[in-house]
């Protein structure tokens, strides 16, 4: 519960009390909540409570103290202006923090809603968010724009490098519109976490997660069991993602993944002396197509790999950022991977075998020199 609780929790911050757990005690329950002013977490636990009251503690050093306790009741108590924290022959001493200086958390009175499986939406934003941008110099692209329309919902994320697709399928709530929105990647990353939490708690069941979305579309809260996770959205026009896909390719590899990664992992101890970058060679061979690997560094010296794959296409060279090769293809679970291209200076795309159209990968191209 409090580790789960801590995912909102910065790791620096200049107000203290974004440091603290505001915990509160009543009607034979315990809510805990966090917050870092852009996400927040609520959790609420049954407990015998004598006494309702509410304060806020270090995150950190609670949730270090109370993960090394025997499984069993743990006592809470507010003596003073400390909280004393003890459990079949364990306690502590906590510092506290008034809870009227705790963020006030809006809650969502008026809201859309759907419901998605909860491994599908972890699955969508493992495939997705990684590709949104870092740099905060534009705003929206450090978001994933996330579409409902009908029975499903589609996520897109791109840094202007990269662009990763996913769709799922999702149940109908009371209210699902057609709508737009765009989620911060952090928030969504942040909450894949704790639907990892749940899953890994021995005999959970896959549950499922109800996505509330304020009318006025500025906030969004994801609800799982008894969690509650709340994000701002991102305000701003989402790129037109559609106009950087080409509609058709003109070569389409199949492709080991995993001699693939061996390939792209060989030519990186050269790229990182190069900007990072691998050439790419698709050809027609004497006896089957094949794909070579290559980067060059003046200073350090060159290699090459190559590989047996299966072709359609006339094939062609291009280069890409190795990382950009590696970190999606190390989040495709196929044995073989599509690898599809027109010309050197057009997009690449990565999609597994059996994804259809439910999953793919853009990447974009570094121009050839020589």
């Amino acid at each position: 519960m409090l580790i789960t609780a801590n995912r909102s929790i910065l790791a620096r911050t200049n107000l203290p009390i974004l440091a603290n757990l505001l915990i509160s005690a009543k009607s034979g329950e315990v809510e805990v909540l966090s917050t870092n002013l852009e996400t927040a977490v609520r959790l609420s636990a049954k407990s015998k409570v004598e006494k309702e009251g509410k304060i806020t503690i270090g995150a950190k050093a609670l949730v270090e103290f109370v993960s090394q306790l025997p499984e069993g009741d743990v006592s809470f108590e507010l003596l003073g202006e400390e909280a004393v924290i003890s459990a079949d022959g364990y306690n502590a001493r906590f510092a506290t923090m008034n809870a009227g200086e705790f963020p006030a958390i809006p809650k969502i009175e008026k809201a859309m809603d759907f419901v998605v499986g909860a491994s599908e939406l972890t699955e969508a934003i493992g495939k997705v968010a990684f590709s949104a941008a870092q740099d905060e110099g534009r705003p929206i692209l450090t978001g994933v724009l996330c579409e409902v329309n009908k029975n499903k919902l589609t996520m897109v994320a791109t840094d202007g490098y990269r662009l990763s697709f996913f769709e799922n399928k999702i149940s109908k709530g009371e209210k699902v519109p057609n709508l737009k929105i765009v989620i911060p990647a952090k928030a969504l990353m942040d909450f894949g976490k704790i639907i990892g939490d749940i899953l890994a708690i021995e005999g959970a069941k896959i549950p499922e997660v109800k996505v509330e979305i304020a009318d006025t579309l500025n906030q969004l809260c994801f609800k799982i069991g008894n969690i509650e996770f709340t994000s701002r959205l991102i305000e701003g026009e989402f790129p037109n993602w559609q106009k950087t896909i080409p509609t058709t390719f003109s070569t389409v590899a199949k492709i080991n993944k995993e001699e693939f990664m061996k390939l792209v992992k060989i030519a990186s101890i050269f790229a990182r002396e190069a900007g990072n970058i691998v050439r790419l060679k698709l050809e027609e061979n004497a006896k089957k197509p094949i794909i070579s690997v290559f980067a060059n560094a003046s200073q350090l010296g060159s290699g090459n790999a190559r590989m047996e794959i299966e072709m359609q296409g006339k094939g062609g060279e291009i280069a890409f950022n190795f990382r950009y090769l590696l970190e999606v293809l190390s989040l495709m679970e196929d044995e073989e991977v599509n690898f599809e291209m027109i010309e050197s200076l057009n997009p690449g795309r990565l999609r597994g075998q059996d994804d259809k159209d439910s999953f793919f990968h853009i990447v974009m191209p570094v121009r050839l020199q020589g």
